[in-house]
């Protein structure tokens, strides 16, 4: 079994979006040295695109119960205040640990 199928997370998110009926393909996840990061890019000009706070709300939903550790950061568009893109960061042996619990059915804090 590869990692891409044991990552429970990913396949979660994806799937909520989906029946929430948002792109499975907006939230972007890609391992960086260790670290895994969550992109999700706004594509309104003005403000934030709603898919983008569902899909942090869908997240945080999960993961906070869990008391998992993670970051957020906002990234904005060079000399704007237009909003570029939010991610949500974790050390990949915490997400793994995420995985871990969410694959064993484990997710009593």
């Amino acid at each position: 079994m590869s990692r891409k199928d044991k990552d429970i997370f990913k396949q979660v998110v994806k799937k909520l979006c989906e029946v929430n009926n948002i792109s499975p393909r907006k939230p972007a996840f890609e391992t960086i040295d260790n670290i895994v990061v969550i992109s999700v890019k706004n594509h309104l000009k003005d403000g934030v695109d709603l898919d983008c706070f569902h899909i942090l709300n869908l997240i945080y939903q999960i993961i906070t119960p869990l008391g998992m550790k993670f970051n957020q950061q906002l990234y904005l568009y060079p000399n704007s205040k237009r909003v570029a893109r939010i991610t949500v960061t974790f050390k990949k042996e915490d997400y793994d640990a995420l995985n871990m619990r969410l694959g064993h059915g484990n997710v009593n804090s």
